[in-house]
């Protein structure tokens, strides 16, 4: 998360229902990436007032792929599920992630049903660069698939044996290969009315 002092009060109130309903014994590690606004201290209040609530702070900004390899690295359960704090990750969908891990499956995947809240400039960026990184690199991803996931410990363990700085962390969840499957959701609006942060600038900067 980066600066999600409007939000984080909102993303615990489903989230933590959302985890009890899986009826297993869980917690939540926050990633902060260098916030500036207060989220580091409403993330001391959460912890103080349940435990379970964790959280891990960056000294600045790294961007978000090094943002889920800390987190993977901290993260102790036997499943990890990786979702964004800006409520498009519905915590609901979780149970249905467990569901798919307890039939065996490994990597468990949310499958956006469809990308028309992205502008059209991002939409034919996004299909030129998979394109290119499929001719590329031999490695295939899901449609619609990305950080929203659940991943068993030993995908977990594989992916922290990569220790590259810098990451394209949906090529690594697709080469490291294991047992998948994808969970089809709807991705609503950001909770906070705004904008993605990653922008065509940023986006093109990523991809090189």
């Amino acid at each position: 998360m980066l600066n999600e002092e409007k939000g984080l009060e909102a993303l615990v109130a489903r989230l933590t229902p959302a985890l009890e309903a899986t009826g297993l014994a869980w917690d939540v590690l926050f990633i902060d990436d260098g916030s500036r606004d207060s989220t580091p201290e409403i993330l001391r209040r959460l912890n103080a007032r349940d435990a379970r609530l964790k959280a891990v702070s960056f000294s600045r900004n790294f961007g978000k792929e090094l943002a889920v390899a800390a987190g993977l690295d901290h993260a102790t359960g036997d499943a990890v599920v990786l979702m964004d704090a800006d409520l498009q990750h519905p915590p609901e969908i979780i149970s249905q992630f467990v569901a798919k891990w307890f039939e065996g499956y490994d990597v468990v995947y949310g499958q956006r049903d469809d990308r028309q809240a992205d502008s059209l400039p991002r939409r034919v960026f996004s299909k030129v660069f998979y394109g290119a990184f499929k001719a590329m690199s031999g490695t295939t991803l899901p449609d619609g698939a990305g950080d929203f996931r659940l991943l068993d410990r030993r995908a977990v363990d594989a992916l922290r044996l990569m220790r590259e700085r810098v990451r394209f962390n949906k090529g690594l969840y697709a080469w490291i290969g294991f047992k998948s499957t994808g969970v089809v959701f709807h991705v609503p609006p950001r909770h906070d009315g705004g904008v993605s942060r990653f922008n065509i600038r940023r986006l093109w900067r990523f991809a090189l």
